[in-house]
C-alpha cells in the first residue's frame, strides 16, 4: 500500500519514518498518476480542498489524517459515503495543549490592529512619511478584552490579557463556571460582552448552529472604536457585515487569519474584508497562518503520524 503527505515541505523526518515503517511506500508531495489507485492514506493539511472531484483520485483510499483541529477543508459527507476514516488532531488534546503558535499570532494581530503598525510601515518605507502623532493609540493595559470561546486557546489570550493588565471578559457556555474562576475571566453572556469590550477576539469551535455567530446585531452593539480579532473559522464571523461596519466608521478596526470561502470554490480575495484591507481600512489579513510555525507543526505531525500507525496500523 502507498501513503500520500500532500504538503511535504519541512515535514517532520521522524513523523515521515513512523509511517514508512508502518506503511511502507511513502510519497511526498507528487505521486505518479499511474500510482493513484495504489494510495489508502493521505496526509493532508489545508492547502487542498478534500472535495468529491479531489478525492475521486483515490479510489483506494481508506484514511485520511489531518493535523488539523478543524475539518473545515474536508467534505466529511464524501467520506461517510465511501467510508473513508478522518483523524484529526480533536483526537489528540495532550498534544495541541503544547501547540500556542495560533494564540500568540492572535495576540500579534491584536497589537498590529491597535497600533496601525501595517500602516505605519508602510508611511515610513513606502511613502517616507515620519507622522507620529497620526499613531496616536491605547495601551492594552487600559482596554478590556472579550474572548469568545475559553477553550484551549481562549485560555491562552486570557493569559496573556491578564498579564498584561487588561480587564477579562469572556463568553462560553459550554465551559463550567471553574474554567472561569481558574482564569480570572468574568462571565458574561453575548449581548453583555458585546457592549463592553474594546477588543473581541474570537476562539469558537464552528458548528453547524454557530454560523455567523459575531454577526450584524452583535457588531452593532460593539462600541463603535472597538477592534473585532478572528483567528478560528471564518464562518464564525459575518465578513458581510463587519466590512460594511468598517467603512461606515462603526468599527475600529478588524483583523482575521481565516476567511468564509477559504476551503469553498469561491475565492478567498472576493472577501468584503480584503476589499476594504485593498483601500487602505484597518483591516489586516494573514493567510491562516496560525499553526504555521515549525515547532506547531513537528509536534502535531509526530503525534497523528502515532496516531494512524495505532488506528491504521492494520492496513499495512
Amino acid at each position: 500500500m502507498a501513503l500520500l503527505i500532500t504538503e511535504s515541505a519541512h515535514y517532520s523526518e521522524r513523523a515521515i519514518n513512523l509511517y514508512r515503517k508502518a506503511f511502507g511506500e511513502v510519497f511526498l508531495g507528487q505521486i505518479p498518476v499511474n500510482r493513484f489507485e495504489e494510495v489508502k492514506v493521505l496526509v493532508v493539511r489545508l492547502a487542498h480542498r478534500m472535495d468529491e472531484e479531489y478525492l475521486s483520485r483515490y479510489p483506494a483510499l481508506k484514511a485520511i489524517v489531518s493535523p488539523t483541529t478543524g475539518l473545515t477543508h474536508i467534505d466529511m459527507n464524501v467520506c461517510r459515503e465511501r467510508r473513508i476514516r478522518v483523524l484529526s488532531l480533536a483526537q489528540c488534546k495532550e498534544a495541541i495543549d503544547e501547540v500556542t503558535s495560533t494564540s500568540e499570532l492572535t495576540l500579534g494581530l491584536i497589537i498590529s490592529l491597535l497600533r496601525k503598525i501595517p500602516q505605519a510601515n508602510r508611511e515610513v518605507v513606502h511613502e517616507r512619511l515620519w507622522d507620529r502623532d497620526a499613531y496616536r493609540s491605547r495601551q492594552l493595559s487600559s482596554l478590556t478584552l472579550g474572548i469568545i470561546g475559553l477553550g484551549r486557546i481562549g485560555g491562552h489570550l486570557a493569559l496573556y490579557g491578564k498579564a498584561l493588565g487588561m480587564r477579562m471578559l469572556a463568553y462560553d457556555p459550554f465551559q463550567p463556571e471553574a474554567r472561569f474562576e481558574e482564569l480570572l475571566v468574568e462571565r458574561r453572556n453575548l449581548d453583555s460582552l458585546m457592549a463592553d469590550v474594546d477588543i473581541l477576539t474570537i476562539h469558537a469551535k464552528l458548528t453547524s448552529e454557530n454560523h455567523r455567530l459575531i454577526g450584524p446585531s452583535e457588531i452593532t452593539r460593539l462600541p463603535s472604536h472597538a477592534l473585532v480579532v478572528n483567528t478560528a473559522r471564518g464562518a464564525l464571523l459575518d465578513e458581510h457585515a463587519a466590512g460594511e461596519a468598517i467603512r461606515a466608521n462603526r468599527l475600529g478596526g478588524v483583523a482575521v487569519d481565516v476567511l468564509h470561502d477559504e476551503h469553498s470554490k469561491v475565492s478567498p480575495m472576493e472577501s468584503p474584508l480584503v476589499s476594504a484591507a485593498r483601500d487602505g481600512l484597518n483591516v489586516i489579513i494573514t493567510p491562516h497562518i496560525g499553526g504555521c510555525t515549525s515547532d506547531a507543526m513537528h509536534i502535531t505531525e509526530e503525534r497523528m503520524a502515532e496516531l494512524a500507525v495505532g488506528e491504521l496500523g492494520y492496513m499495512a
